[in-house]
């Protein structure tokens, strides 16, 4: 004889044992996957905070106080000047570190956020559909314009700085980061009074 189960101590099993399974599938999906599913939980903070070529872009994030940003549920694209495209300019980007220059800075790094979650995969496909560049709008109102030259997407600012996305996106739970090989808004420090 079976012995008889409450209905509703029965829909409560079901419930809970429902979100495990679907765990247990994301976990295998996860490993199945590469890498790159795997390293989509962390944040967009901790990725490039983890990223051997972007350590003075994660450092200039936690001086503007956008690091938090980053760590929070928002969804961001972040053009990422790699550690090269720090050195490579004049001394506005060390003046960039000094607390006077605060806003200037955080106007720089606002120039290289795009809302929402872009994909390189994505952005190629835009271009190829548009047959041509495409324009976006950046976190500080200004624009940029991605276009496809010789197999590499170049980014184009506003102030017609030029980078080109190079190395490999960083998938994050709250975005993307693709690194770049120079800034798309120069640094405007003014000088010291």
């Amino acid at each position: 004889m079976m012995p008889k189960m409450n209905p509703i101590a029965a829909a409560a099993a079901l419930a809970l044992l429902s979100p495990l399974a679907a765990c247990s599938q994301s976990d295998n999906a996860s490993e199945a996957d590469g890498p790159t599913t795997s390293a989509a939980n962390r944040t967009l903070a901790a990725a490039i905070g983890g990223a051997p070529d972007l350590t003075t872009l994660s450092g200039a994030l936690s001086e503007a106080g956008l690091a938090d940003i980053f760590d929070g549920p928002g969804s961001y694209t972040i053009l990422a000047p790699d550690d090269g495209a720090f050195g490579s300019t004049d001394g506005e980007t060390a003046a960039l570190k000094d607390d006077a220059h605060r806003a200037e800075l955080v106007a720089v790094l606002r120039g290289h956020i795009l809302p929402g979650h872009l994909t390189l995969d994505a952005i190629r496909k835009a271009i190829a559909d548009r047959k041509g560049p495409v324009t976006m709008t950046t976190l500080d109102d200004g624009e940029v314009t991605f276009s496809e030259v010789g197999g590499s997407v170049v980014v184009t600012g506003s102030d017609g700085s030029k980078a080109t996305i190079e190395g490999d996106p960083l998938v994050a739970s709250n975005g993307v980061v693709l690194p770049v090989d120079g800034f798309v808004k120069q640094p405007e420090v003014a000088p010291a009074a």
